[in-house]
């Protein structure tokens, strides 16, 4: 059965779906439906109260359930695809998993094809702003996660990249810190935060001599700045020993 097919055998309400009550899942849903001794699953990522859609991530066809803790490691046969709630009259939950940033690729992608600009931008600031709650509260993987949904559906978000930068810093992890202080460099160009923290980075690691480069340019771009020439003195008296 090729890809078109499938889709719209899934979006055709069921002949017996008129008798039947149709049940009201949740995001984060995972439910499933058989059919011809395949268990097909799928990922509730959205609902469209408005014509009784749901958003949905499918997964490849499977001949057994799996585990609660196998789910994750299901290949996805499609990212996204809007369906009538009536199309799945006959599902059955199975559990209930927050979405993570990886599971919303294809519904953002589907925002930005069909919404305007001002609509999409308005949830990637809802994931930021969710990423800052979780960071005050040392949260650092979930405010990762909640950083990297906001970059996905609006990967100009300089400001989200910079915060998952220094979620990362927080957490040790020095060296994808500094490509994601590099990724907000290609859409905030001659950023001293993000030149200087990609320095301090360097610092922590031990790579002194990228570290000073790092520290001369955020010193070129504010002199009056006493942190990069008080890193750069450190530098110098570490290699001058």
């Amino acid at each position: 059965m090729g890809l078109f097919d499938f889709l719209k055998s899934k979006t055709t309400q069921p002949k017996n779906s008129k008798t039947e009550q149709i049940t009201d899942f949740s995001v984060g849903d995972i439910i499933y439906t058989k059919t011809d001794s395949k268990f097909n699953l799928y990922k509730l990522l959205a609902i469209d109260t408005e014509f009784e859609c749901y958003h949905i991530l499918t997964y490849s066809p499977i001949d057994n359930l799996p585990s609660l803790t196998d789910i994750d490691k299901l290949s996805i046969f499609v990212y996204h695809s809007p369906f009538d709630k009536k199309a799945f009259a006959n599902a059955t939950l199975l559990t209930n998993q927050s979405l993570i940033a990886s599971d919303l690729i294809g519904y953002h992608e589907y925002l930005r094809q069909t919404q305007d600009l001002s609509f999409y931008v308005t949830i990637a600031n809802s994931y930021y702003k969710a990423g800052l709650a979780l960071t005050d509260q040392k949260k650092h993987y979930d405010a990762i996660d909640s950083y990297s949904k906001a970059i996905d559906l609006f990967p100009q978000f300089f400001e989200a990249i910079d915060n998952r930068a220094f979620c990362k810093m927080d957490l040790g992890l020095w060296t994808d810190a500094i490509e994601d202080f590099k990724l907000s460099l290609q859409h905030n160009p001659n950023s001293l935060l993000a030149e200087f923290s990609i320095g301090e980075c360097y610092f922590k690691i031990g790579d002194y001599d990228n570290a000073r480069r790092q520290f001369e340019i955020a010193h070129s771009i504010d002199p009056n700045h006493q942190a990069p020439r008080q890193f750069l003195d450190k530098i110098n008296a570490i290699l001058n020993k």
